[in-house]
């Protein structure tokens, strides 16, 4: 053999052994990688597996958390690391699902997406399109949830998609009060598309629409039909109770009775003993049975174990005796235990208030008692006496013909009372109302012009009658006092105005514009004339000595500690222009309520306390102005009573703008609160109002200067269609 042969095959066995040495760790290189992929993937598997068998069998799905994170670190390396591979949409859903079972749901969203984009046939699609809505409304994109979710109800998906889809757009349709909508979206989980416990839910979800739309006898028959499907505990007592309330409504009171007593004479349900029998002896109220509901009103009383309850029962009891057998003095008694039991529970703070307002009664009757030696100022505080009086029948007790007779007896009686012109209004919307009887009450408001013509009460006589810009709309207070202003503001006018001021302060001594246009006088000289000397000065010190106490008189001292320049320049209906050393009522309304650090006060004594420890009053005359009117919420819908009253101390100042409130008894619903606060902030009172009280009751201003604490008694009242 030659030594080129020898050569040649050397080379040869050389290049096949390296051939298959490379071939063979290739092998093994491609081996060990594909089983640590195939590895990660079947851990990543196999942890979401286990979460999910737990999330689905029990309640909570607590325990499931650690497997999904563990699933979400497996399949993520997958996702990210092998883009390519034929397991790439199986890693991707279980990644999605488990960002979506631990609430991470942007990055659900966007796997779930991705998942769509890339893998529209997989066998994911459909289950991750409902995974996607569900997303969707947890981040708040409800209009592309709902529209998902038509999609599927729509589409021809397994039943068990539809079903959840369903579901999903009937509560949608529930929480914007569409029931009718929503109806045919349970009906259709109900009748074939829901498993049994989503039929029980769905089949609820319809009684409650009817319901909560006011169509108690379709109502009652779903709640009916509710109870052949084997609820649990929990439905069971729903749909009894609820039927009980939807025949009491269609005046099917033994039916009521019935469903009640089933619920009482089982034990499971013994812990709501209490609030089913004042559901019983409420339909014995509405049977006129008063009798037996006195005794089982007395029965939930007697019982400690439930002080809401108790509260409620002595409460009822209170309104039994007020208006059923008109003895204030039984009811007083019961409003007041309804207190000791509760007095921060919704009966309690009204027993509280019906208390308060019956114990007025005696009150006012003392204040009332004057003889034929009074004074004038005398007769004027008698006067309002009796029309809070009347007031207090008419809006608190609900006694309208005594209202009407205490009114009459003020007019009758006092005739020479400040506050008579104002009775005889009131009078004839009594009539109006109460009597339904519009020639009396026009007849009265006509007398009322007639021999009260120079009152301040004649604008709102004339507003009711229409008669604005007529013959009859002039000679009054206020009138000539609003010529003032307008040449004063509108024509800068200044020897007109001051001639309409001095008319009202020497026409008009017993109206609530006399003290106003004097103090604007010397505000005009002040802020428009500039004498030079100290006209302006002696003028206020005047002002301040002849009238002490008064808010005016206190803006008056205010004014002396310092020198405000002049207006220079005309003001426009739409901005004024002043030099900056000039100082006007300019406070806003603090964004947060006072806190109150003080120990426990009686609610209704508390009201009379001012933030700063002085004795405030009532201010009862209504706002003159309401920037924010009041909108009933959607959350107090099913609030019980048709009206009930929020009690506010206010911060009035000097052109009687509200620049300051607490809240002090509230309602049990905070958007109402919310709500109330923000329409009672936007208020404007007529400041000759807040300085007749501040003078007649000697208030003293806050201790900013800003002005004076008075309560303020808000009413709220149901639409007319929830009554």
């Amino acid at each position: 053999m030659t030594e080129l042969t020898q050569y040649v095959r050397r080379l040869i066995r050389f290049r096949t052994v390296f051939t298959g040495a490379v071939l063979l760790a290739g092998l093994i290189l491609f081996s060990g990688g594909c089983g640590v992929y195939f590895n990660t993937f079947f851990n990543a598997k196999k942890a979401f597996n286990a979460a999910e068998k737990v999330r689905k069998s029990s309640p909570t799905g607590r325990g499931a958390q650690s497997d999904y994170k563990t699933a979400i670190e497996k399949a993520r390396k997958i996702v990210d690391n092998h883009p390519n591979s034929k397991y790439y949409d199986d890693a991707l859903y279980i990644l999605a699902v488990s960002y979506y079972q631990t609430n991470q749901f942007s990055r659900a969203e966007r796997r779930f997406r991705e998942l769509l984009a890339n893998y529209a046939e997989s066998q994911y699609t459909r289950e991750v399109t409902v995974y996607l809505a569900k997303t969707k409304l947890r981040l708040g994109d409800v209009d592309d949830g709902m529209e998902l979710f038509e999609t599927i109800f729509n589409a021809d998906y397994d039943r068990t998609y539809k079903a959840e889809a369903a579901i999903a757009l009937g509560e949608f349709n529930i929480g914007e009060k569409e029931f009718e909508l929503s109806r045919s979206y349970f009906m259709a989980v109900r009748d074939s598309l829901g498993d049994e416990t989503q039929k029980r839910t769905a089949q609820t979800y319809i009684a409650d629409g009817y319901f909560e739309s006011f169509q108690f006898n379709e109502a009652l028959g779903a709640y009916l039909q509710l109870l052949g499907m084997n609820p649990d505990k929990k439905d069971e007592y729903l749909a009894l109770y609820r039927s009980a309330v939807c025949s009491y409504r269609l005046l099917r009171i033994d039916d009521g009775l019935e469903y009640l007593n089933r619920l009482i004479e089982n034990d499971i349900y013994y812990d709501s003993l209490g609030a089913l029998k004042l559901m019983v002896a409420e339909g014995y109220e509405y049977d006129d049975d008063l009798t037996l509901a006195e005794e089982m009103y007395e029965e939930v009383a007697g019982s400690a174990e439930d002080k809401l309850n108790q509260a409620e029962a002595f409460y009822r009891l209170g309104l039994i005796y007020q208006y059923d057998y008109d003895d204030l003095k039984q009811a007083k008694e019961y409003y007041d235990k309804a207190v000791s039991a509760s007095r921060t529970s919704d009966h309690g703070r009204e027993a509280l208030q019906r208390s308060s307002d019956i114990g007025k009664l005696e009150t006012f009757a003392k204040s009332i008692d004057i003889d034929s030696s009074a004074s004038q100022e005398q007769i004027d505080d008698a006067g309002f006496t009796q029309y809070l009086l009347a007031e207090l029948y008419w809006f608190q007790l609900n006694k309208p013909d005594t209202a009407i007779l205490e009114m009459q007896y003020l007019i009758d009686s006092f005739p020479t009372a400040y506050d008579v012109p104002k009775a005889m209004i009131a009078l004839s919307q009594m009539y109006r109302e109460h009597y339904e009887d519009e020639r009396a009450a026009d007849s009265l408001l006509k007398l009322m012009l007639t021999e009260y013509a120079r009152t301040d009460f004649v604008p709102e006589a004339l507003d009711i009658l229409g008669l604005r810009g007529t013959a009859a709309d002039t000679g009054y207070p206020a009138f000539y006092f609003h010529r003032a202003e307008d040449f004063l503001v509108d024509e800068q006018n200044y020897d007109s105005a001051a001639y309409y001021y001095q008319y009202v302060v020497d026409s008009f001594p017993d109206s609530k514009y006399h003290l106003q246009a004097r103090f604007n006088e010397i505000w005009m000289n002040e802020m428009y004339r500039s004498p030079g000397d100290s006209s302006v000065i002696y003028a206020y010190e005047e002002f301040r000595d002849s009238f002490p106490g008064t808010m005016l008189a206190k803006e008056a001292s205010r004014r002396l500690k310092y020198s405000p320049s002049r207006v220079t320049q005309k003001r426009s209906s739409d901005e004024e222009t002043e030099d900056e050393t000039r100082t006007t009522p300019a406070d806003t309304i603090q964004d947060e309520q006072r806190e109150d650090t003080t120990g426990y006060v009686d609610p209704l004594q508390a009201l009379y306390i001012g933030p700063e420890g002085d004795t405030v009053t009532d201010i009862t005359a209504g706002p003159i102005q309401v920037e924010e009117p009041f909108e009933f919420p959607t959350e107090a819908y099913t609030m019980e009573d048709r009206a009930i009253y929020l009690y506010f101390q206010i911060l009035v100042d000097f052109s009687g703008k509200v620049v300051d409130y607490v809240l002090k008894i509230r309602s049990p619903i905070e958007e109402l609160n919310e709500r109330a606060s923000e329409t009672v902030a936007s208020m404007t009172f007529d400041p000759l109002e807040v300085s007749q009280l501040v003078s007649r009751f000697e208030l003293k201003p806050s201790a900013d200067g800003r002005g004076y604490w008075l309560v303020y008694k808000y009413l709220v009242e149901k639409p007319d269609f929830l009554r």
